[in-house]
């Protein structure tokens, strides 16, 4: 396989994502074989899985699987007491389903990471339940070939995963947490002693901090101790944060002493030192230390550090410390107009369904049910769409293709299942290639769900077209609802993120909190603050409202610790 890195790349193949695909593709075809061995009747679906789950790293495929299986449970059981209560009428089922996706949509929006997708995965899994389900009698069966296979794949793909997916690579981000931090002490004592805010670099802190705020949710998956992992890697970068802003507003005051224990601890951090060795230089700077705003936040910070570096050495965070939650920031307004903008669209295709009774439109409604779900946390999702439509649609050409040459001339489900593994590997290569990569697991997965292997087959064109073109019209009508209810973009996610932040600071100035719930308040505010430096930088804008925010921030503290403390002598 290395020999092939090199004339890979000359072609434009990425060579760690094609191995990653013909990984992928190896599972895919394992499930296939293993479903339609155990009689499942929709065994392409385990296959379907395998691509949706198969990860890169060992901790994301094992959590991921595990709430897709969770999310496939919990939709499919509904997507059955629906059918079972509506009588199988189109009417009651459509409603029932709209209602259900635009919650799970709701949900999905509001909360993070991977439970974010086992919960909009729930929605359209009720979907491919309750809409393929021609016969009351092929219910029961139906549901329960949905879970199996689900399960198949779920199982295939955690095993050739785990035998040829390297171990998380977790070292790699706390050692570019470890050299920001470094790279921020060493800054800031040049700061001190040469009196200079420009050798702070503030912009380039705010951007690296934010990157590794990024990848906290991939590298908190796969176990307890990779939760708590990433907890206190936030709770380093939130501390951070907070001293680097105090440095950056705040008059700078020449101190040596100060300027020199911040070396020594840079050192001590790049020599991957004890412990107690860091902590003692950190604390000594703080002794030194003669503002008092500046001595709290650091003094956070170190408490921060301490928890980490315990973490490292034993596992566990210091137990001289408490833990605390952090609130994460939730997109109350952007959860509400994507359930709205599923509920509509879907309403209207019921309807649709409803009066024309054509079964095609059933698809139609699966499509945009997955269309409007999955996709609706994306940064721009209307222009993800039209990648999304190019990769459907070679899909389904595809399969109408298999359709007409293949079938008809195979004798058994077994020669069926047979002629998609070929398919299977040739996916890999539109997966690593830089000009096919966005759509190509949208090329897969539709194959996949038109490709239903059984005999006796007879190809019918006006069938097997209709449905493909009912399932690739999912994408293109998902992309008008995208843009023209709510439309949802990176501009409008950074002007929720400044209402939001807007409003929390004034409600802020408001109230009176406790100094731990002030933190956890403080961490929802840093988060929405990274947020808005990842939208800045993938579009390339200044840093102008991140910074304004912060001062502002700034400003509010110290009116509030000034209110505090006239309050004291009353009490």
């Amino acid at each position: 396989m290395q020999l092939l890195r090199q004339p890979l790349a000359k072609l434009g193949f990425d060579y760690i994502r094609f191995r990653f695909g013909l990984r992928t593709a190896l599972a895919a075809c394992l499930s296939l074989i293993i479903a339609w061995a155990l009689g499942l009747e929709h065994p392409q679906w385990s296959a379907m899985t395998v691509w949706a789950v198969s990860q890169p790293t060992r901790g994301l495929l094992l959590e991921k699987g595990a709430y897709r299986a969770l999310g496939t449970l919990i939709g499919t059981l509904f997507g059955m007491i629906l059918v079972v209560t509506a009588d199988h009428q189109i009417l009651p089922v459509a409603i029932g389903l709209t209602f259900w996706v635009a919650l799970c949509v709701y949900l999905g929006n509001l909360i993070h990471g991977l439970v974010s997708y086992g919960t909009i995965l729930a929605g359209y899994s009720a979907s491919m339940v309750a809409l393929l389900s021609r016969r009351p009698d092929a219910l029961l069966p139906l549901g329960i070939d949905r879970l199996l296979t689900v399960f198949v794949g779920v199982m295939m793909a955690l095993v050739v995963g785990w035998l040829f997916t390297y171990k998380r690579a977790e070292q790699s981000l706390i050692n570019q947490m470890r050299r920001e931090t470094i790279i921020s002490l060493e800054n800031v004592a040049q700061s001190i002693s040469k009196q200079d805010k420009t050798s702070l670099n503030f912009d380039d802190r705010l951007s690296k901090l934010a990157q590794i705020e990024a990848q906290l949710l991939e590298h908190g998956t796969g176990s307890p101790a990779a939760h708590e992992s990433a907890r206190l890697v936030r709770k380093v970068i939130n501390s951070q944060l907070e001293w680097l802003s105090q440095v950056y507003f705040s008059p700078i005051k020449e101190n040596e002493n100060v300027s020199k224990h911040l070396l020594t601890a840079a050192d001590l951090l790049r020599q991957n030192a004890k412990r107690l060795d860091i902590l003692t230089a950190l604390k000594q700077a703080t002794l030194d230390i003669k503002q008092p705003q500046l001595r709290v936040a650091f003094d956070e910070f170190i408490e921060a550090c301490d928890e980490r570096l315990s973490f490292r050495d034993s596992g566990r965070a210091a137990s001289s410390t408490r833990r605390s939650l952090s609130l994460l920031h939730r997109d109350w307004t952007g959860a509400r107009e994507a359930s709205i903008r599923t509920m509509v669209i879907m309403g209207l295709i019921s309807a649709l369904w409803w009066y024309t009774e054509w079964f095609q439109i059933a698809f139609l409604l699966l499509g945009a049910s997955i269309m409007l779900t999955l996709f609706s946390t994306t940064d721009n999702p209307a222009k993800t769409m039209k990648t999304v439509f190019i990769g459907q649609c070679a899909g389904a050409i595809l399969s109408i293709v298999i359709h007409a040459a293949i079938w008809p001339y195979l004798e058994s489900t077994g020669a069926m299942v047979m002629s998609l593994l070929p398919v299977m590997f040739i996916a890999a290569f539109p997966l690593s290639h830089h000009r096919t990569i966005n759509g190509s697991m949208d090329f897969i997965l539709v194959f996949l769900l038109l490709m239903q292997p059984v005999i006796p087959y007879n190809f019918d064109a006006f069938n097997s077209v209709s449905i493909a073109l009912a399932v690739v019209l999912a994408p293109i009508t998902a992309m008008l609802g995208y843009k023209l209810l709510y439309p949802t973009n990176l501009a409008r996610r950074e002007h929720a993120l400044n209402i939001a932040i807007a409003q929390e600071l004034e409600a802020f100035t408001q109230t009176s909190v406790s100094p731990s719930r002030r933190r956890r308040y403080r961490a929802r505010f840093y988060h929405r603050l990274f947020k808005l430096i990842q939208i800045a930088d993938k579009t390339h804008a200044s840093y102008k409202s991140v910074i304004n925010w912060l001062s502002r921030y700034q400003q509010v503290m110290v009116s509030h610790e000034r209110s505090m403390d006239k309050d004291l002598p009353r009490q």
